[in-house]
């Protein structure tokens, strides 16, 4: 082969590893941002997804969504029902504390080991 053609090809099979290793890195953005249902960007996403700092602070949880969920499956801890919800348990414990307070939620046990149900 002469040195042209040598020269040629290998600039090719540069720009090929170029483009694939950029597809491979968009693909691989695009897989981790669909997994934290985020965009790269941390704007939000398809399907109603939240910016990354949304999800660190969570959701809140309406107290009556609480209630119908404690209702749905007694017995449960804090912790159980937060998973349920998938939402972190410190954000359900103040509307937790606030449904006792009411009366529309019942606590047996103490501390760690709490169940609820509903009133």
């Amino acid at each position: 082969m002469n040195d042209q053609l040598q020269q040629q090809l290998h600039n090719r099979i540069q720009a090929f590893a170029t483009d694939i290793t950029s597809l491979l890195q968009g693909a691989v953005a695009d897989a981790v941002a669909s997994a934290l249902k985020v965009t790269p960007t941390g704007s939000p996403g398809r399907r109603g997804a939240r910016p990354v700092a949304a999800l660190r602070a969570g959701p809140s949880i309406d107290a009556n969504a609480l209630l119908r969920e404690v209702a749905r499956k007694p017995g449960r801890g804090v912790e159980e029902i937060a998973s349920s919800l998938r939402m972190n348990s410190k954000r359900l414990r103040p509307v937790m504390a606030k449904l006792l307070k009411a009366g529309k939620v019942k606590r047996s046990g103490k501390a760690r080991g709490s169940k609820y149900r509903a009133a």
